[in-house]
């Protein structure tokens, strides 16, 4: 130790770790950071262990998994790796709930907040580009819907979505980038976001210190009020710390993490598309901005979300840390997180709607008789057919036997659309061929 700290000055660094005071008031909450710490070093060994039978190629990704299945430890392994990308999307989450309502991302710890930020879309994008690797229907058709929503954005919809899926479809290519992607571009980020964060919270301390620190600045005596990290606080952490452990390898053992039906693009088995679960508020607010607004919720909002998520720090004008003398900003943090509370469990439970029998239409109109079946029906991989601009690039005016929107509705072109639902009624692919023929109009 004492050659250590001629070197490094440990002694300094064990200090600043273990000596510091911490009021009496600090709960388990303070320590969610810590506990996301835990779940990501689960997730770094279960990934390493798992990368060294797995096969990135859409030919041996899901029989890789498969004899990886039908091992105790390797089914063990994957199920652990799944519960932990879970745990850390919640716990991330979570922490960065606490850490809003305590006020912890006000000057001095701008730049705690702006490297947490960043921990949270490397923590979702490590969730979502983890989904597809399986290759079973449930990533598949999961990454197909999630890159999907990419198209929204105007004027480089199609660029992005070709960019994420590597074409115009998700593929095996589309599997090799993601694999990539999820193994070494995103971990590179999040370590690299959390050094700086975990720094910054060594220089700084936690935001329940500053009171101790003031009061012991003015001379005053905070024996009283506060408790010695070591060992008090530090058998806190280390409790939460053992109950996430024990949550998590628990729920690994009970409900393990099985394997569906191997992705198939023409979805034979008639798998209903749906995007992962934290992506289903999202995913549910397509459905409550119809037409012209799609742009607005798949777009907008999430802009609107970053903006407010990495400037907070400037926005929010009150000098105030105490969660008493915040009540606008925290009344407008509830409204959020219980409307994305409502909305996944909405898009949780729900399922297309179908559509009724109206029998056919003579003189279709695109605004009343087309889009709402191909809202209905096309929408949830698709993201773009249902908008007018798209719709018609897949239809030859006046020729409704050329249209290859008519190809894939009737079943003389694979794959048979919509994949995952009924097919469409003779009725709806006659309305559809009547709108062409009377020129695809915009009515």
């Amino acid at each position: 130790m004492k050659w250590l700290d001629e070197r490094l000055n440990v002694s300094a660094l064990m200090a600043s770790l273990f000596a510091h005071p911490v009021p009496k008031r600090s709960n388990f909450l303070d320590y969610l950071g810590f506990a996301t710490l835990f779940v990501f070093i689960s997730q770094a060994v279960t990934g390493i262990l798992l990368a060294m039978v797995y096969k990135p190629s859409a030919a041996e990704a899901y029989s890789s998994i498969q004899a990886l299945q039908a091992s105790t430890i390797g089914n063990y392994v994957r199920s652990l790796h799944s519960w932990s990308a879970n745990f850390m999307v919640v716990l991330v989450i979570l922490h960065l709930l606490r850490v809003f309502y305590e006020g912890a991302y006000k000057r001095p710890r701008e730049l705690t907040w702006i490297m947490g930020g960043v921990l949270l879309v490397g923590t979702l994008g490590l969730a979502f580009t983890g989904y597809l690797l399986p290759w079973d229907q449930e990533g598949y058709w999961a990454t197909t819907v999630g890159t999907a929503m990419a198209g929204y954005v105007p004027g480089f919809g199609d660029f992005l979505v070709n960019v994420l899926r590597d074409g115009a479809q998700v593929t095996g290519a589309t599997l090799t980038r993601f694999y990539s992607v999820h193994m070494l571009i995103l971990p590179a980020i999040v370590l690299l976001a959390f050094m700086p964060h975990f720094f910054f919270v060594l220089r700084q301390g936690m935001s329940s210190t500053d009171e101790l620190a003031e009061a012991q600045h003015r001379g005053e005596d905070i024996s009283k009020k506060s408790s010695p990290f070591w060992p008090n606080v530090a058998l806190k952490m280390i409790s939460l710390v053992f109950v996430v452990f024990i949550a998590l390898w628990v729920l690994s053992a009970i409900y393990s993490k099985g394997l569906g039906e191997p992705a198939d693009a023409l979805n034979k088995s008639g798998y209903i598309p749906e995007p992962a679960w934290y992506f289903f508020g999202v995913y549910q607010l397509l459905k409550y901005f119809p037409g012209t607004l799609d742009v607005l919720a798949m777009v907008g909002l999430p802009i609107i979300f970053f903006v407010l998520l990495f400037g907070l720090p400037w926005l929010d004008r009150n000098p105030s840390r105490s969660p008493k003398k915040r009540p606008i900003a925290l009344s407008v943090a509830v409204v959020l997180v219980i409307g994305m509370i409502f909305l996944t469990y909405q898009g949780m439970s729900s399922v297309p709607k179908p559509l009724a029998a109206a029998g056919v239409v003579a003189h279709p109109s695109y605004k009343k008789d087309v889009q709402p079946i191909l809202q209905a029906k096309c929408i949830q991989c698709h993201a773009d057919i249902a908008t007018y601009a798209k719709t018609i690039e897949k239809v030859s005016a006046g020729k409704p036997a050329d249209s290859l929107l008519i190809k894939r509705i009737d079943g003389s072109q694979e794959p048979v659309m919509p994949v995952g639902q009924d097919p469409l009624t003779k009725d709806q692919i006659q309305t559809f061929a009547n709108w062409i023929q009377d020129g695809a109009k915009n009515n």
